[in-house]
């Protein structure tokens, strides 16, 4: 009788990192240098930053279940590139961490300084001013007719010359003054 062999602790053939037949040491050695991780995710994180600013308040405010599958699909775009496909945990964790990092950076930075708040975030813009649409801001900020009467009629509007002030936020959302808000 032939003797049994120990099974070698790493095997030959290919194995995806974190199923059973990986080592255990590729799942938390990176295959990428970690600087160029964080690297990779700050510039990924500013470049998402001014393309969600670009794309306008509405988009950020008022999430349809379009605008929903895109931020999924976007996500799962961009997910390679930050980690430069290292499936490592150690890669995870420094990708996430630099994630949740540059995000309290932005908040921090935009709670010291009102002129990168209002770059990051946006100014308030009037929409409707003494019961008149201004239809600069409606263009401006994609509101449509139809979007403003809803807004008005939510906030138990049923007239626009009721209105004394719309004001598109910077988190998309219309808040409403009417007349008789005022002199309260």
């Amino acid at each position: 009788m032939h003797a049994r062999r120990p099974a070698p602790l790493l095997r030959a053939i290919p194995a995806r990192v974190g199923t059973r037949h990986a080592p255990y040491a590729l799942v938390l050695v990176p295959t990428q240098p970690l600087l160029e991780i964080v690297v990779r995710v700050c510039v990924i994180y500013a470049a998402l930053l001014v393309m969600v600013r670009v794309a306008g308040k509405r988009e950020v405010g008022q999430l349809s279940a379009l605008d929903l599958l895109a931020m999924l699909v976007l996500s799962e775009t961009v997910s390679p590139a930050l980690t430069a496909q290292d499936t490592s945990l150690t890669a995870a964790l420094v990708a996430a961490g630099t994630l949740l990092a540059a995000t309290a950076l932005t908040s921090r930075l935009t709670f010291h300084s009102r002129r990168a708040e209002r770059w990051i975030e946006g100014a308030p813009a009037v929409l409707v001013k003494d019961g008149r649409i201004v239809e600069k801001t409606a263009r401006r900020e994609r509101v449509t007719r139809q979007e403003l009467e809803t807004a008005l009629r939510n906030h138990g509007v049923e007239d626009l010359a009721e209105v004394r002030r719309a004001v598109v936020e910077p988190s998309g959302e219309i808040t409403v003054v009417t007349v008789g808000d005022e002199a309260k």
